[in-house]
This record gives structure tokens, sequence and C-alpha cells, in this order.
């Protein structure tokens, strides 16, 4: 998992490395302005990904 600043933005971004060789990537970019409204979402997606 790896979260930052980028341009300005928020982003988030996290790689599943399946068995079956296939890299699956999550990645969500959003303004600071919308922080609040999106921060919750982004924890939802997050906790619903398991890992490998």
């Amino acid at each position: 998992m790896l979260s930052g600043l980028k341009a300005g933005n928020i982003f988030y971004e996290r790689r599943l490395f399946g068995k079956d060789g296939v890299i699956r990537t999550v990645w969500i970019e959003y303004p600071p302005a919308v922080k609040s409204k999106y921060d919750p979402l982004v924890s939802a997606i997050a906790a619903s990904l398991e890992g490998p």
C-alpha cells in the first residue's frame, strides 16, 4: 500500500499479486478539498481488499 500527495492531489495505491500471476491494482486520486468525503470511501475499499 502506498499513499501520499502527487501533483497536489491525495492518492492511494494498492497492488495485489495473485497466485495466478495477475497483478491487480487499485489507484484512487482526489483533490484535498474533498478529503473528508473521500477518506471514508478509500478506507472501506482498502478494508475490502484481501491480501495475496
